[in-house]
């Protein structure tokens, strides 16, 4: 559609828009950067933004105790042409699980539960395996992403949006075989996040959404970051989105509620504002206490994630010359967020698209930040897949149409009578059936390419997570498989003359 071609132009003016029982209230937007500064920024905007096919972004700027920059760019609504604001909500992605951390620390704080703890004093049931043994992990290696438990288990996380969504996601690891041994290797594996709510929840016997809105949320004043999409955040919601057929599609993305820990809490650039003015130390009115918040600063350093020089804390990377810094997707939504805490500023960018680009434009509006003129180039991989799915839907509906005519052909002279079907003995029944037999082989081989090739990947979940022309370029490969084995079948089965 043409209204698409809108994204790649910047929201000039601002917008009203509905809150609850406040009537209309200005979206307010900031700009506090010099010139060059601005201009600089909305030249990575618009350059990633049309590279990435992104509708809609949400940017904050934050510098000591103020937001120095906070606008929207693009659309939430790409069919009704609805501007991004800052007051405009997101997914956050995995940039939930500094939230989290930040409960898990605060749990800790009170003295209500300890890092070393086995997870099992708080969820016995839960019970995993290292070559072959059972061996306890701790919440610390939990927090710090050094359980050992397989990255792959995003395979396990059940679509559920009931209330017991958290426990059934975490029973899904009982008797999970490790990959490494706990406290030994960093492997980022967004369920650990989900062991960390259910113990919340256990410990405190509230529910984790209950226990985050009212000890996490209320006193730092976040009274735009969400745990439940409602009626309540309908209006600011924006609509999620990603890639398919080399265009954005709208995307309504299956609800993990049992994820909500690791990736799903909902907020705007008005509370992202707040929240990095809070890591920085910079919010004094908030009523929490800072050294929490500093704790989850504080990474497992001996485990690193690269070369020694990134780290992993409480839902923060620790990369070199003290930045901090955290990137998150989802099925439809992408954020980064980074700030540092020398030199007192931070950048954060929402988008509606699953993209790449996103993380590049929040590290090249750092370097602006920061003085630099540094450009990302991180790889686009859903738009280089939906390219490489798009190119293979093309070949095969090709080779489908000629197959296609072909059986077609056959079949009307098999109705004409011209055709007739051959004699069938033991022998050709007995081809018939193993020929079968191969392509029901054959094509359980193809569902179980992910799983045998992918680390345990499955067809289900490369749907959510890829583009939409993944999913059509599958089921296009299955029958093109299947049409021309039909060819041949009738092909070999027919002759022109009559058997007897």
């Amino acid at each position: 559609m043409m209204i698409q071609i809108a994204l790649l132009f910047i929201t000039a003016t601002t917008v009203m828009i509905p809150i609850a029982d406040n009537g209309l209230v200005k979206a307010q937007e900031i700009n506090d950067l010099t010139k060059t500064e601005e201009k600089q920024i909305k030249k990575v905007v618009t350059k990633n933004m049309s590279k990435g096919k992104i509708p809609g972004l949400s940017i904050t700027i934050v510098k000591d105790d103020k937001t120095v920059y906070q606008k929207g760019f693009g659309y939430s609504d790409l069919d009704e042409v609805k501007p991004v604001t800052s007051q405009s909500l997101f997914e956050l992605a995995s940039n939930s699980k500094a939230f989290t951390a930040l409960a898990i620390l605060n749990l800790v704080e009170s003295g209500q539960i300890e890092l070393n703890d086995h997870v099992t004093t708080y969820i016995p049931w839960l019970k995993v395996k290292y070559q072959g043994k059972e061996i306890p992990i701790t919440i610390g290696q939990t927090l710090h992403q050094t359980t050992g438990i397989p990255a792959s288990t995003i395979n396990l996380i059940p679509v559920s949006n009931e209330d017991h969504a958290l426990e059934e996601t975490v029973r899904t690891l009982i008797g999970i075989e490790l990959d490494s041994e706990p406290g030994k290797v960093f492997q980022y594996a967004t369920i650990n996040y989900d062991v960390l709510g259910l113990i919340i929840e256990q410990v405190t016997g509230e529910t984790y959404e209950s226990y985050m809105k009212e000890t996490i949320l209320k006193p730092m004043e976040l009274n735009n970051t969400h745990l439940f999409r409602d009626e309540e955040i309908n209006n600011q919601m924006t609509d999620g989105y990603k890639i398919g057929f080399l265009k954005p599609q709208r995307y309504e993305a299956p609800i993990y509620r049992g994820n909500k820990p690791a990736g799903y809490i909902i907020s705007n650039g008005e509370d992202m504002a707040k929240w990095l003015k809070i890591q920085l130390g910079t919010m004094n009115e908030v009523d929490f206490d800072e050294k929490i918040i500093k704790k989850t600063h504080k990474a497992d350093r001996a485990v690193d994630v690269v070369g020694n020089e990134v780290f992993y804390a409480g839902g923060w990377f620790l990369e070199p010359n003290e930045q901090i810094t955290h990137d998150g997707m989802n099925p439809n939504y992408s954020t980064y967020v980074t700030f540092n805490n020398e030199e007192k500023t931070g950048v954060a960018v929402l988008g509606n698209l699953s993209s790449n680009q996103v993380q590049n434009i929040g590290i090249e509006i750092n370097e602006i930040v920061k003085g630099n003129v540094v450009s990302s180039d991180i790889e686009d991989s859903n738009q280089y897949i939906d390219k490489v799915a798009f190119g293979i839907i093309l070949v095969l509906s090709t080779l489908t149409l000629g197959v296609l005519i072909l059986i077609v052909r056959i079949l009307i002279k098999i109705y004409r009578k011209q055709l007739y079907v051959k004699p069938t003995g033991i022998k050709s029944t007995l081809k018939l059936t193993l020929s079968l037999l191969i392509m029901l082989g054959l094509s359980y081989f193809i569902y179980l390419i992910p799983s045998l090739f992918l680390e345990g990947y499955s067809w289900e979940i490369i749907f959510v997570w890829s583009p939409i022309s993944v999913q059509v370029a599958f089921y296009s490969m299955y029958i093109i498989v299947w049409l021309i084995y039909m060819f041949s079948i009738l092909k070999v089965h027919f002759k022109k003359e009559k058997a007897w």
